[in-house]
């Protein structure tokens, strides 16, 4: 008996001769499914369906980051160095497309799933949809500890969110959708539970309805991070909208039935988007989990590491807008440029590493190469600035209308537009796993502005009553120095050719 393989099958030849068989026994051949342990054939599998007129490994490794994938979880769960060598083999083993492939897969092509990233413009527009609704909910709640509530339930939110979206994505390219889901679910629940611990601490300074609002803050946040981990972005924008189109009435007509109806909106908006966000981490049918090969739960490095970025990016932009919420709506509207363009922002990040992939197959050199990397780079800087400053710019121009802009107002807009190249180049080093570098570098950045300001005595944030000008020229200067050190950062791992082969 002879044995061979061929294709997915192994194939058993019976041979005439010997004691185990009679001459006049014909030869027959025997078909057995092949059975692999190899964790990358069970991948190939897996993203078959959707990826089986795939053109080039660059479209797979696109598909593979898109579902969670790391370089991490290439090398622990599938020993290659990164994503796109993994991506690589997957490609290769895919084999040719089958000729079956239009009835059976996306219809979507290359050029279409290439696009898909686009989405991710209109998460900017999405973390702006509950700010229509602020001044409604500030009449309600009123001015004592509205800043505390916000500051310190924004905080928490973004630091919770942050965590659980990181230990979901490491699942989710682990091959653990159920974890991934059941990690989310948990998340979303203890969220808001924390916030009602969050508003029994800050009730003394607003009561109840400052309680309230801190536990709806957590709550929507939890549900954006968990409707955007799943893709239904829309949900969101679904729940949200009334109580965009109400609280932009009750600003501009003002009113306390509008009052009423846009903060009801609010809160319904709120409950509907948690409801939908818990409805999408149920399991489908025939969701599969890969057999654990790492621990679920991310080492406590790595979990300290994103918790002092989350913390630091809340600080960054927290200790500079607080002190004038309630006072100075022509500085407090300032940051609305650049949460409008952190959609591009995500955007252009996501497609760094395609383009870097691609400069390496034109670079001979790894001269030329680190040279273009950063020419890339710039480009890609110049972009996210280029945004926010046309959004800044309408914005001025509508302060000028209603008689509202101020020299500080402007300095304040063009250091949100500075961040947005700043968090471009913050999420270059996240994929680096550079949290330690992140977080020094933010919190140089905060002790500078503050630091400076104290010494001025102008810093609004320890209670000195000094020149807004300054202090928002201040800021200004510790975002360019906050950019400075995140290129800095890069330096020595940006240009290194290995991570993109």
């Amino acid at each position: 008996m002879t044995s061979g393989v061929d294709g997915d099958t192994v194939v058993l030849q019976r041979q005439s001769g010997g004691t185990a068989t009679r001459p006049d026994e014909p030869e027959r051949t025997i078909l057995l499914p092949r059975i692999s342990t190899d964790p990358v054939d069970e991948l190939v599998e897996r993203v078959r369906p959707r990826l089986n007129r795939a053109v080039d490994a660059l479209q797979v490794a696109a598909a593979l980051e898109a579902e969670g994938h790391t370089d991490r979880a290439a090398q622990v769960e599938y020993g290659y160095s990164d994503v796109f060598t993994l991506a690589s083999e997957v490609f290769k083993r895919m084999g040719p497309p089958s000729p079956a492939a239009d009835a059976t897969t996306d219809p979507a092509g290359p050029d279409v799933l290439r696009w898909v990233g686009l989405r991710t413009l209109w998460h900017g527009p999405l973390y702006v949809l509950p700010s229509a609704a602020f001044p409604a909910v500030l009449a309600v709640v009123g001015r004592p500890g509205l800043v505390l509530g916000l500051v310190l339930a924004g905080t928490l939110g973004w630091v919770w969110s942050g965590v659980a979206g990181y230990a979901a994505y490491r699942l989710l390219g682990l091959g653990r959708p159920r974890s991934a889901a059941r990690v989310l679910r948990i998340a979303a629940v203890a969220g808001p539970l924390a916030g009602v611990a969050l508003g029994a601490a800050v009730a003394p300074y607003g009561g109840l309805p400052l309680a309230v609002m801190a536990v709806c803050q957590l709550a929507y946040q939890m549900a954006g991070t968990l409707l955007t981990f799943y893709r239904r972005e829309a949900w969101l924008a679904v729940a949200m909208a009334p109580a965009f189109l109400l609280g932009a009435a009750y600003l501009v007509a003002g009113g306390p039935t509008l009052r009423g109806w846009a903060v009801v909106a609010a809160a319904l908006g709120v409950l509907a988007a948690f409801a939908a966000a818990l409805a999408a981490t149920r399991p489908t049918a025939g969701t599969e989990e890969a057999a654990a090969r790492d621990p679920l739960w991310p080492p406590p490095s790595a979990l300290l590491g994103v918790t002092g970025y989350g913390l630091g990016s809340a600080v960054l932009l927290f200790h500079a807008q607080a002190p004038y919420l309630l006072g100075r709506l022509d500085i407090a509207a300032a940051a609305v440029p650049l949460i409008l363009s952190m959609g591009y922002v995500e955007w252009r990040t996501s497609r760094f590493r395609s383009n870097a992939v691609e400069l390496t197959r034109r670079a001979r050199r790894p001269g030329p190469f680190v040279a273009g990397i950063w020419r890339m780079i710039g480009r890609e800087v110049a972009g996210c600035l280029a945004v926010p400053a046309v959004l800044g710019a309408a914005l001025l121009l509508g302060l000028a209308r209603v008689g509202m802009l101020s020299a500080p107002g402007v300095l304040m807009t063009v250091a949100h537009v500075a961040l947005a190249g700043a968090y471009y180049l913050a999420f270059l080093l996240v994929g680096r796993g550079r949290y330690g570098w992140l977080s020094l570098s933010m919190a140089v950045a905060v002790v500078a502005h503050v630091g400076v300001g104290a010494l001025l005595g102008v810093a609004p944030l320890l209670g000195q009553d000094g020149a807004a000008f300054v202090d928002t020229s201040l800021y200004l200067g510790s975002v360019v120095l906050l950019q400075a050190l995140f290129a800095l950062g890069l330096l020595p791992v940006i240009g290194q050719v290995r991570h993109y082969r």
